[in-house]
This record gives structure tokens, sequence and C-alpha cells, in this order.
């Protein structure tokens, strides 16, 4: 495919999503979930004081620190360049389907699903710490797929990979869970080496199509990738930290880079108090407890509300499930390289949360993994062109799009913090557990 194609489709994503995002982000008036806590550590970071949101790193709260010294404090403020991320989050995720599928109608059927999760659209327009690292994350796995092919050349690979690098580590600086994608990758490059070395030395060699191949990152060596994968993370992870020893009135030393590290992972183990909207992995795929972001009321004898609810569309979140389902049956039966990293990337962003030491969890948690189903069900319609499916079939990848944008257009009331009667949002309430 032609390189000003892809950019030209990269910049109109762009542009569709920024404009959508914008619409209306002056609402929640107040702040949104918990941008209680993000802006006003921004604001410290803007006046050079002791940061006292202590238990994540830092790189997220200057960016929303930047966004604010751009836009002041009010809304647009806190959220602006959470809607710019929230865009490039999206542009990475048509890349991400290009990796994988090698197919420009199957990457804007990404594209598309992905605009449509609802997900997307709410955390793009909150001042979270999420939305920062999952962009950067995504970045970093489209890059890691586009290097996982045996025709590259090794100077190629060496830019995609020190690319993965360096957005692991903008990623981790900004939220620690996003270690879980950077072992990933870790992890994963250790696998194949390791079945490499089987197959070239008592196997058969595995086919062009296969998940692994004898050839994938030829000519890179251990050391490159202890060297762009381990080292230059954490340069990045940990340039973010130095402003933190020249806030006002510090007495900081180069050695309080680690010391900080402690005290976020003590804080990170803490208890925190009970939440009602708290939910744990088990329910997540299963849309069980959505999170009201924001329910402001409004006018005479509060008649009327504006909320915010994040809630993955129903159709990708419960049909995703099922197309990851397909995705692992390939990889076992078939030995698909897009079914085999699909399958590990929602795994580990999802499965993950079993072991990770939180006393309490929210659905949001679950954004990563459940942004991922887009390519799983992009894989399922893919899957089905490459077959002799009836024409039907084959469209299907349309017609279940214009499902999903028909329910995203449905939920977007309460998406958007449109202002409605009071008592007609419990016409979106589908069960009593998401009130």
């Amino acid at each position: 495919m032609r390189a000003k194609t892809i950019l030209a489709t990269c910049a109109v994503l762009y542009f569709l999503s920024q404009v959508l995002f914008l619409v209306n982000i002056q609402f929640p008036r107040g702040y949104d979930f918990d941008e209680f806590h993000y802006v006003p550590s921004a604001k410290q970071f803007l006046q050079m004081k002791e940061n006292q949101n202590w238990e994540h790193p830092p790189l997220g709260k200057e960016i929303m620190a930047a966004s604010i010294a751009l836009w002041g404090d009010r809304p647009i403020g806190w959220r602006f360049l959470s809607t710019v991320f929230g865009s490039l989050t999206l542009v990475a995720f048509y890349l991400w389907g290009l990796a994988l599928f090698k197919s420009q109608r199957a990457a804007l059927l990404v594209a598309g699903l992905t605009a449509v999760n609802s997900l997307l659209y709410v955390q793009a327009r909150i001042g979270m710490l999420d939305t920062f690292m999952f962009c950067f994350t995504s970045w970093g796995l489209a890059a890691f797929t586009f290097s996982w092919n045996p025709e590259n050349p090794a100077a190629l690979n060496r830019r995609l990979l020190i690319f993965t690098g360096l957005m692991m580590g903008l990623a981790t600086a900004t939220k620690w869970s996003a270690v879980i994608p950077w072992i990933l990758c870790l992890g994963l490059i250790l696998l194949i080496r390791l079945l490499q070395y089987w197959k070239t030395s008592f196997g058969p060699r595995p086919s062009p199509d296969d998940w692994y191949h004898v050839s994938l990152w030829k000519g890179i060596r251990v050391r490159d990738f202890l060297l762009w994968l381990v080292a230059l993370p954490l340069l990045v992870y940990f340039i973010p930290f130095i402003p933190l020893l020249y806030t006002e009135g510090s007495k900081k030393s180069f050695w309080d880079l680690f010391t900080m590290q402690k005290k976020m992972w003590e804080g990170q183990l803490r208890v925190v108090t009970a939440h009602p909207y708290m939910s744990t992995w088990p329910d997540w795929p299963l849309l069980k407890r959505p999170i009201w972001y924001a329910f402001d009321k409004e006018g005479e004898k509060d008649a009327f509300v504006r909320g915010v609810i994040l809630l993955g569309n129903p159709l990708i979140m419960w049909s995703g499930v099922l197309a990851v389902l397909l995705c692992l049956r390939d990889w076992i039966a078939e030995r698909r390289r897009e079914a085999f990293l699909i399958t590990a990337f929602y795994a580990a962003l999802y499965l993950c949360w079993i072991i990770i030491p939180r006393k309490v969890s929210f659905y949001y948690y679950y954004y990563p993994a459940g942004m991922t189903l887009s390519l799983a069900l992009a894989y399922v319609f893919h899957r089905a062109e490459r077959t002799n499916s009836p024409k039907a079939v084959r469209n299907g990848g349309l017609l279940f799009l214009l499902a999903c944008l028909a329910l995203f257009i449905y939920f977007f009331p309460i998406l958007a913090a449109l202002r409605i009667q009071a008592n007609t949002f419990q016409n979106w309430m589908w069960f009593r557990s998401w009130i």
C-alpha cells in the first residue's frame, strides 16, 4: 500500500475524531470522576510545588499541566490534550490493523469499531492517566506488531523496536499498568527465540504464514533487544521524574528518583476505601458494573441531568469476547500469526488483573483490553474474506460496523453529558447494576 494513502487515512481519522471529541467538551463543568485527583496535581506541576498525587508516575499529570497552561484552568484545559491523545489512539489502532492484517479494508474496520466502542470516546474526554498511558501503549504495540514480519530488513526492525521501547517507557512513566504490555513484548521475543532455536535444531521449519518463523527479527542480536526494550524504556521512564527534584523548597537528590519508586509501590498496596462503582475482573467482559463518571443535576427542581457513563459498546463487548475465542481456536488449529497476537494482547491486558495487587478495582481497568476487541472482531471478518464465504458474509463487517454505530448513537446522550430530563436516564439502563 502506498505511504501517501496511509498518511492521508491517518490524517482524516485524526481530524474527524478530534472534532468529535471536542464537541460539548465543556461538560461536565466540574471535575469528571478522577479529575478530582489529577487536575490539582497537574496544577501543582505548573506551580512547581510538591506533588500530592504520588501514587502514580508523573508524565500523565505533566501532560495535563501542559494542557492547562494552553487553555487555562477550566474544563477544556483539563481535557484538551486527552482529546489529542484519544485521537492519536484511534490512528494507532488503524496502523495496528495494518500491521496485523496487511489490508486497508481490515484496518479501516478496526478503526471504525474502535471509534464507536464508547470506551475511547469517554476516555478521550476526561483528564485521566489511562488515556495517555494507553495511547503510548497502542503505538508501541502497533510498532511491535509491524516488526513481527520475517520479510522485514533488519534496519526496519531496528527502528520499529526502538520506537516500541520509547513508547513503553513513556506509557510506564504515565501509569505502572503499562508494565504489562512491556513485559509481554519481552516475553514474546524470548519465546520466539527459544522456538526458533528448537525448530532450527530439531524440528521442521514453520511455514511463512505461521505465527513465528525462523527469519523473524533476523539480524537483531540479544544485546540489541536489551538496549532497545530494556535500557531505553528505563531511561525514558525516569526522565519525567526529574522536575520533581526541583519543586518549591525541595532538597532532593538524584537518588530520590529511586526512593520515589518505593513510595509509589507502597501507595499502590495501601487499602482504599470501598467505592459504589467498584467491580472485579470477571464482571468487566459481561458489562456487569460500568461507571458513572459524572451525574450532574440542572434546572428548576433538578428537572434535568447531564451524565457521563463509561460503558463499552455492548455489541462490541459481548461479541468481541467470542471473537477472541475464535482467535484462540485459530491459533491452536491453524497457527495463524494474527490470531496468536490478538489472543496474546487481549489475554495479557485483561488477565493481568487477576494477579495485580489492587484492593479496589473498577471497570475502567478493562479499557485497554476492551479496546483490543476491535482487532479480534476485524479478524473474524478478515478471516471470512480469505475463505470462499458468500458475499453477504464477506461484507458482514460493514453491516456489523453500522449496527455498532447505531448503538453508539443510541447511548450518545449519556456518553457526552447531553442535557436530558432527569427521569429519562433510566431508559438507557438495560440492567439494574448499570445504575
